[in-house]
């Protein structure tokens, strides 16, 4: 699972360097921003599917930005394979939603994918 984290921390960096696993930690925070988190279901032995849902963040009158860095997360991801040594990856958009914040300006967005990951590497203690 770490593995996991790891790759797609580095696949949602490459996207926007801005994005990060469950919270932005960083003392000066730099809009917009996105946190990731995942909810996992079983799909067969080997493969499990996951729930990417990112939030999105901006401090602006529009929601402009965060619609752009929604695209381009949706340009990246949708319809995507990734093939590392561990995990073949397959994203699917899912939908994408507007998140009431009671600060008007505070934006925030909800973007959902749905990722098939095969486990491909099995350490059964051979080297």
């Amino acid at each position: 699972m770490e593995g996991l984290l790891i790759e797609l921390t580095q696949i949602l960096q490459g996207i926007d360097t801005e994005i990060f696993f469950e919270m932005n930690k960083r003392k000066n925070i730099i809009y917009p921003y996105g946190t990731f988190n995942l909810d996992s279901e079983p799909i067969r032995r080997n493969q499990d599917g996951f729930y990417l849902d990112i939030d999105l963040f901006d401090r602006d009158d529009s929601f402009l930005n965060l619609l752009n860095l929604e695209e381009k997360l949706k340009t990246a991801l949708d319809y995507q394979r990734i093939l590392t040594p561990a995990l073949n990856l397959s994203f699917r958009f899912e939908g994408s939603a507007k998140v009431p914040t009671g600060d008007e300006q505070l934006k925030r967005r909800n973007v959902r994918f749905y990722i098939a990951v095969d486990w491909r590497l099995i350490n059964y203690g051979i080297d």
